[in-house]
């Protein structure tokens, strides 16, 4: 049965929605593809049906060796698994190829997305707002491209939530490249997934298609940072077509890549400043699972006011030489230092002892989660720390 689902999936020409449409009217996908020229011009609103003749399996059987050698899984819009949001859109895929655990897409979800040339407040906040909606119980969906989706998706990681990066290419197609990593964390805690094959590469037409699904699976949308012509605006009309809530960040006003989201305030989308401006939107319908995250300093990934804690001695009694990585192979944070600011010297002097996880970083360095979190995404940007997994921290290598 999966190979006809995957045949009639790529059949091209039959206009938007044109797959579905044909699955609405036969009994399965067997039946649409025994069926002949006059039974599929029976049905209404398909631009050709020209490619429905077309029935050679060898392809579709082709795609389903390949999943298997790869080890990547297929959902079809029968399965009782198959997301309920995403199967009530006008134009659902009838096929969702995934890595990971299939039950991340049913959860709680918002949507997060936003420009792939995000400037340093909108990568921030990309990470910021997805590290409180994790904390708040929350499944992160976004792309895996650049810029905003990528800190999405670490935020989601760091804060602990399950995460969704909806892919624009084969799930055995890697892109951005250096993604890599952050792709095997999100395999790992959440979910992969793409309506394209293996094998497909990311072209720029598969953007806007795959963005119909981000919104889909999604409550709402958060537009982190969007400039006028952004596909984070086509996300975010998607959503309000598929009656989602949009919410966006308060527009930077005077930076181009934020005047996207003063367009959406004016035209009526939602304002968030914290992750909690979301979700209590939709705590009521799923109490056992949606929570305002205040406990400790942990409340919703926001900043807090506080004056930071005054460096101290950080090296403990027991971490030894031996234990330090070696010089050469990392910077040199001296000739960074006086860049820094106290928070960011605070941690990048953590780190000199080895990688560590999020969770030491903030309990040795005393300050609470989100200003610790916001610090280290300063200090990735600007290249002195890298993530070698989900929620592991270490000083970047010359």
């Amino acid at each position: 049965m999966l190979k006809y689902w995957i045949w009639l999936a790529g059949r091209k020409g039959l206009g938007s929605g044109g797959p579905w449409k044909v699955a609405r009217h036969f009994v399965s996908p067997e039946a649409a593809y025994c069926a002949d020229r006059q039974a599929y011009e029976e049905i209404s609103g398909l631009h050709s049906v020209d490619s429905l003749l077309d029935k050679d399996l060898k392809e579709a059987e082709e795609i389903l060796n390949r999943c298997f050698d790869l080890g990547i899984s297929l959902l079809t819009i029968q399965d009782a698994a198959y997301p309920e949001r995403l199967r009530v859109i006008d134009d659902p895929p009838l096929v969702l190829y995934y890595r990971g655990n299939a039950m991340r897409l049913n959860g709680p979800a918002i949507g997060v997305v936003g420009t792939r040339h995000a400037s340093g407040y909108g990568l921030l906040q990309s990470r910021r707002m997805s590290y409180g909606l994790a904390k708040c119980g929350c499944t992160v969906v976004t792309g895996g491209a650049r810029g905003v989706d990528t800190e999405a998706l670490k935020g989601a990681l760091t804060g602990g939530g399950p995460v969704v990066a909806v892919l624009g290419c084969g799930l055995d197609v890697v892109y951005p490249p250096q993604n890599k990593r952050l792709f095997d964390d999100v395999r790992h805690y959440g979910c992969l997934v793409s309506e394209f094959p293996p094998g497909t590469q990311p072209l720029s037409r598969n953007f806007p298609v795959r963005n119909r699904i981000i919104s889909g699976l999604s409550l709402g949308v958060l537009v982190v940072e969007a400039p006028l012509k952004s596909g984070a605006l086509i996300t975010a009309s998607l959503a309000l077509d598929q009656g989602r809530d949009v919410f966006t960040l308060p527009a930077n006003v005077g930076n181009e890549s934020s005047a996207g989201n003063l367009k959406l305030l004016r035209d009526g989308a939602i304002a968030a400043g914290e992750a909690w401006d979301i979700v209590q939107e939709y705590a009521a319908a799923y109490p056992d699972q949606l929570k305002e995250a205040v406990s400790g300093d942990e409340r919703t990934g926001e900043l807090p006011p506080e004056e930071p804690p005054q460096p101290a001695e950080i090296r403990t009694e027991t971490q030894k030489d031996v234990d330090k990585p070696k010089a050469k192979d990392y910077i040199d944070l001296k000739e960074r230092m006086d860049s820094l600011s106290q928070d960011e010297q605070i941690l990048a002097q953590l780190l000199q002892s080895g990688p560590q996880h999020i969770d030491e970083l903030v309990a040795k360095s005393q300050m609470h989660a989100g200003r610790a979190l916001a610090s280290l995404t300063l200090l990735e940007v600007k290249g002195i720390v890298r993530r070698p997994s989900a929620r592991m921290y270490e000083l970047a290598e010359k």
